[in-house]
């Protein structure tokens, strides 16, 4: 990879690192406030975030063009 290809990838995952960053706040101010169980919301606030892990798994990976 050159610099031309790895600077938009970089770029992209300081965007999908804000995300996480603002989601896991999200995360962690509704589990101080939500009674028990957490489980189905913890999994609807999750699912962004491990679709954005899986777009950046597909996008570093060394098969991709």
């Amino acid at each position: 990879m050159n610099m031309k290809e790895v600077l938009p990838l970089l770029e992209n995952i300081l965007q999908q690192q804000q995300v996480i960053s603002d989601k896991l706040l999200e995360l962690t101010l509704t589990l101080r406030h939500e009674p028990e169980p957490v489980e189905p919301q913890l999994r609807f606030m999750l699912q962004p975030l491990n679709e954005g892990l899986q777009q950046m798994s597909v996008t570093l990976s060394p098969t991709s063009n």
